[in-house]
């Protein structure tokens, strides 16, 4: 396995990846608000059955992010299956702040270390660039990505409950760097 910058070829290799996922547990949350106070809860809770979790098509983003100058990671199989998952960071020079935008495994490829391994280099990345703290929104849904993030140390900072086109809430995990 070889992590990388990716090239101008390597960007339609990761949009065919297969990033879908399933899971039985989504995070809920109570937002209550008066006049003094606003509370928020947040919440893990199951399913009566699995929901599949398409992932959105981050074509126009990635593209975007590439003719940007984002950081753009791959992991590439030296076995021959190529491309098998991309980091995409956005710098924030001014907040001193990194955004992982999308960080993605092919399905089939999952639970081999290749997230672990690009999310280190994104790490490392940060560092190496005055960053002091990575920041990653991700759906209420898709818990297997929060649990990811908070095992790697990130910790749950916010919320967006419009943040999506659908809609749906976003939940911001972040990780100091120094």
């Amino acid at each position: 396995m070889q992590i990388r910058f990716a090239t101008p070829n390597d960007i339609a290799h990761c949009l065919q990846l297969d990033a879908s996922s399933e899971t039985r547990r989504v995070w809920q949350l109570d937002l209550r608000e008066s006049r003094d106070q606003v509370s928020a809860h947040l919440r893990s809770a199951t399913l009566p059955r699995e929901l599949r979790l398409d992932y959105p098509s981050p074509e126009d983003a990635l593209l975007l992010h590439w003719q940007r100058g984002y950081c753009i990671m791959v992991a590439e199989d030296w076995a021959g299956d190529g491309v098998v998952g991309y980091v995409d960071i956005g710098p924030e020079p001014d907040m001193q702040t990194g955004w992982i935008w999308h960080l993605v495994i092919d399905r089939r490829r999952r639970r081999q270390g290749i997230g672990t391994t690009l999310l280190r280099a994104a790490v490392q990345w940060g560092s190496d660039h005055q960053l002091h703290r990575l920041m990653a929104p991700m759906p209420t849904q898709n818990d297997p990505a929060v649990r990811f993030f908070q095992r790697h140390g990130f910790a749950f900072c916010g919320f967006h409950d419009r943040y999506y086109r659908t809609g749906s809430v976003a939940l911001f995990f972040g990780r100091e760097l120094r």
